[in-house]
């Protein structure tokens, strides 16, 4: 008699372990760290012709052009073109993963576009900030005016990507969160 009440008491035992390992194992206490965006401004002790340099670059190796109007490379000032990085279906989710569009009303996105503007301002001889600034804006198609384009507010990842990119070709160094062992601004590689 005194077996069944040994057996009963093992057998609930050993359920109540394997509840709790499958219960901690679903439960994960240690998440990985997101790692925060850098300084913007980043600054670096490089020169800003050194810094001008490696963007015009990086810029002509993912094939992103220049508005040579708003363009002063002189005084450390590079405005990109337009750019479209999205159309059709995945409109929606790609503004919103990079900007906050405006809400006042709930619009059809068939495109999104970007541009960029670069300053490098000198702190000294010998250091530099690199200074990055996205424009993200929407298109959607209005029955009275037809097409418009439509600026949203940058949350500031594109801004990090590229300024990650920018400043971790210029430094020789991986400063990618992803940690591979190719340099990628959007769907652009270089080297």
């Amino acid at each position: 008699m005194n077996r069944p009440r040994f057996f009963l008491f093992s057998l609930t035992l050993t359920l109540l372990f394997c509840c709790s390992v499958a219960v901690r194992a679903q439960i994960q206490l240690d998440r990985p760290k997101t790692e925060p965006p850098l300084e913007n401004p980043f600054k670096m002790g490089i020169s800003r012709e050194q810094i001008m340099e490696t963007t015009n670059q990086v810029l002509r190796a993912c094939s992103i052009p220049l508005d040579e109007s708003l363009s002063k490379p002189r005084e450390g000032k590079l405005v990109t073109k337009p750019i479209v990085f999205t159309r059709g279906v995945t409109t929606q989710t790609d503004l919103d993963y990079l900007a906050k569009m405006p809400a006042g009303d709930v619009r059809n996105w068939s495109q999104g576009r970007y541009f960029l503007e670069i300053s490098v301002s000198p702190i000294d001889g010998a250091r530099s900030q690199l200074f990055i600034s996205a424009h993200i804006q929407g298109r959607y198609t209005d029955l009275l005016t037809g097409n418009q384009w439509v600026e949203g507010q940058s949350n500031g990842r594109l801004e990090d990507e590229i300024l990650r990119g920018l400043a971790g070709k210029i430094l020789g160094i991986d400063l990618s969160i992803k940690k591979n062992t190719r340099r990628q601004i959007l769907n652009c590689e270089y080297q």
